[in-house]
């Protein structure tokens, strides 16, 4: 007669499985929602993608790299055309300098813009 004295109360059992189940199912959604977040934090963070040195830089169709210094003479050539066309705009000088024009060149063209008459000008 050992049996007689167990006594089962389903009840408990009941709710110790009901407690099982939640506590395994936040573990199963903590593992698989939470975790991955936390290994990336505990590598250092998301990955961005690598910035390429500036020597490796190239434009499509550009045969040269960004930090490619200007040819020799270039400011002291942009110095003549602003002392050339001391009247003239940004704009004007960077056509000349574009156009590789030397300095008689944008004296003379700078002539023949002084020789083209002037629209009048409405004084009110």
């Amino acid at each position: 007669m050992l049996l007689a004295g167990i006594e089962l109360d389903l009840s408990k059992i009941g709710d110790t499985v009901k407690y099982l189940l939640v506590f395994g199912l936040f573990a199963v959604s903590a593992y698989a929602l939470i975790w991955p977040s936390i290994q990336k934090l505990l590598k250092g963070g998301p990955k961005l993608p690598r910035r390429p040195a500036s020597s490796d830089f190239k434009r499509e169709g550009v045969d040269r790299s960004s930090d490619t210094p200007p040819p020799a003479g270039f400011a002291a050539h942009l110095q003549i055309v602003e002392e050339t066309a001391p009247n003239a705009n940004t704009k004007v000088w960077w056509e000349y300098a574009k156009a590789e024009m030397t300095e008689a060149e944008v004296a003379i063209a700078e002539a023949k813009l002084a020789r083209q008459p002037q629209p009048p000008t409405t004084e009110g």
